[in-house]
């Protein structure tokens, strides 16, 4: 049995199609996709496609991530403000970009699932955890014991940290697939995972992928995106050239500037004067 598990694209159509076209030169047997399928990268309406020609086309089990979590919760609170700014504008124009099908999509998955399969042990998976989209699995999450120790199964598949690695926690494996989008490390490549199983467990094997980021990278500009979230796109830009991420570190510094030169400081609210100064600390102009 091989499953190809597919998490964290955001909208990044090109390098999708990549790890769609790779997993079937593999001969899966099935998908299974992990959320995060909206934002950071332009035109979020190619990616939906892809996934409902997949929904129609294999046998597929989808859930949803934080992404589309917010997507909902904007809809649902239209006075949460969102701008045409580096902060916010790359949420926005993904906001402006879904369709009425999109939201249904989104509003009938879950946030997390098991996997049962006859003569196949049974997994769990997620986005973030269990019980929320935005917690991350990680080392310092003070949960990290209590929620492996308590899980039902021996194994855990979660995506959401943009890594790519597995973990034991006394005889229960936590794996994560890694982002086929905004993909951590191994130069941009993008990642995903095929699950290898049989009777007696699931074996994981990682692929990291060369793609067409020009097309993305082009898309940025023919969107207009880069207009609407300028240093947010600077720096996804970046992450997609070297895997290195560095949006988070730059937010956290243009809200510091911003507060110390103004007294306080609120989200969206940081004018674009400071994340040019922070992105240019980290080398990004």
């Amino acid at each position: 049995m091989k499953i190809a598990v597919i998490g964290d694209i955001h909208s990044n159509h090109s390098a999708l199609e990549t790890c769609i076209r790779h997993a079937l030169g593999q001969n899966v047997n099935e998908f299974l996709f992990l959320g995060d399928y909206i934002s950071d990268c332009p035109y979020p309406q190619k990616t939906m496609k892809i996934i409902y020609e997949m929904k129609e086309k294999y046998k597929c089990l989808f859930i949803r991530g934080n992404r589309e979590d917010y997507m909902l919760k904007h809809r649902e609170n239209p006075e949460e403000r969102w701008t045409y700014s580096s902060a916010s504008g790359n949420l926005l124009y993904t906001y402006e970009n879904l369709s009425e099908n999109d939201f249904r999509f989104f509003q009938n998955l879950d946030i997390q699932g098991i996997y049962k399969k006859e003569g196949y042990p049974s997994f769990r998976y997620c986005h973030g955890s269990l019980t929320s989209s935005t917690e991350l699995l990680v080392p310092d999450n003070e949960n990290m014991e209590s929620i492996m120790e308590n899980l039902d199964v021996d194994l855990l598949i979660s995506g959401h940290t943009h890594t790519q690695e597995s973990r034991m926690y006394g005889n229960k494996k936590l794996i994560h697939p890694g982002s086929v989008g905004i993909p951590w490390y191994h130069n941009g490549k993008t990642q995903y995972m095929i699950l290898h199983g049989n009777s007696s467990g699931w074996e994981e094997e990682f692929f990291q992928l060369e793609y067409d980021v020009d097309t993305i990278k082009e898309d940025f500009i023919t969107s207009g995106l880069n207009q609407k979230a300028p240093y947010w796109v600077k720096l996804n830009i970046h992450t997609l050239e070297t895997g290195n991420d560095l949006t988070f570190p730059c937010l956290n510094l243009a809200m510091k500037m911003c507060k110390e030169a103004q007294g306080s400081v609120t989200w969206p609210d940081i004018p674009e004067k400071y994340w040019k100064m922070a992105a240019e600390t980290f080398g990004i102009d």
